[in-house]
């Protein structure tokens, strides 16, 4: 195994293993506080951490992850990917609220609860670093690890998913693979992970205007259970 082999291993448990043990040290039990400044750290910090290894180990470009410049019709194509799927969530919120899903609305309201700064931060937060360490990474360097891109695809896709248990309920990972489903095809139909970026930033939007959305989708919960 070469040293730049070596550091793709590396790299990759980092970005499967360790982000997600990251995942978990920012919130130990769902009933805890959200702690806004040591959630952005760890998060951060882990994702930093894997750039270091791309740039300074492997020494190989940003492009190498997908991350290229001044592909305007793949950004353009993240963000039309984006508000179709806050499109669908918002008719999912009108139409079907007998089906949303427990658990989802206590952790939006502990979001709400916290300042606007935080709760931007989060959204540009999870689209940058998120799509760096379970979709451009992880897919490329698996992909010439195994020679298989779908096995690429599915692995990171599926620790993605489990990695949002630190914060969520079971039954609200549903939604999280679908989602990232979304975002893992969007990557592999367009080898552009700013594009991804732009299209997981614009699906995490509506944390931003919680406040105002929280009291409606507390009704719903209350609405789908049972009398």
């Amino acid at each position: 195994m070469n040293s730049v082999s070596l550091a793709s291993v590396v790299g990759v448990t980092l970005a499967l293993g360790g982000t997600t043990f990251l995942a978990f040290a920012k919130r130990r039990k769902q009933a805890d506080p959200i702690d806004a400044r040591r959630h952005l750290m760890l998060t951060w910090g882990g994702c930093i951490a894997l750039l270091c290894v791309i740039l300074f180990w492997e020494q190989r470009p940003l492009s190498s992850i997908g991350l290229v410049a001044g592909n305007f019709r793949a950004w353009g194509i993240g963000a039309c990917v984006g508000l179709a799927v806050v499109m669908s969530n918002g008719l999912f919120l009108r139409f079907g609220k007998k089906t949303v899903m427990d658990g989802s609305v206590d952790t939006l309201l502990k979001l709400a609860a916290k300042p606007l700064w935080f709760r931007i931060a989060v959204v540009f937060t999870a689209g940058i670093t998120e799509e760096i360490v379970f979709r451009g990474y992880p897919i490329e360097r698996l992909a010439e690890m195994t020679g298989s891109l779908w096995l690429a695809a599915l692995v990171p896709l599926l620790v993605f998913t489990l990695a949002h248990l630190s914060g969520w309920s079971a039954r609200h990972l549903i939604t999280v693979f679908f989602a990232g489903a979304i975002l893992t095809g969007l990557y592999l139909w367009q080898k552009d992970l700013a594009a991804c970026m732009i299209a997981h930033a614009i699906i995490d939007v509506p944390i931003i205007f919680l406040p105002l959305i929280t009291k409606k989708l507390t009704a719903a919960v209350v609405d789908a259970k049972p009398a």
